[in-house]
């Protein structure tokens, strides 16, 4: 696998250690559409899922979920928007 097809697979299976905001997928000129829905429903995948985690009482590194972490949801929402994409209503099991 080249170089080029490691980042891209990173960017898609990890978006947000590659991207600042959720909005940054969806200029990426280097990702097809179906590339930037794929990303994003990652994104937003973990998102519920630390809300989800956070609800239940489960804390990770941090003290559990804050300001920050129901904020990004919604730019992930917006973003998908902005694609056309449809958010998920609940998080997968």
């Amino acid at each position: 696998m080249s170089t080029d097809a490691k980042v891209k697979k990173a960017k898609l299976e990890q978006p947000a250690n590659h991207y600042k905001s959720p909005d940054e997928i969806t200029n990426d000129a280097d990702l097809s559409e179906e590339e930037k829905r794929q990303a994003l429903n990652t994104w937003e995948q973990d998102a519920r899922q630390m809300m989800t985690a956070s609800n239940e009482g489960m804390e990770g590194d941090d003290e559990g979920l804050d300001q920050s972490d129901t904020h990004r949801l919604g730019e992930v929402v917006r973003a998908k928007a902005k694609i056309g994409a449809k958010p998920k209503h609940k998080p997968s099991q």
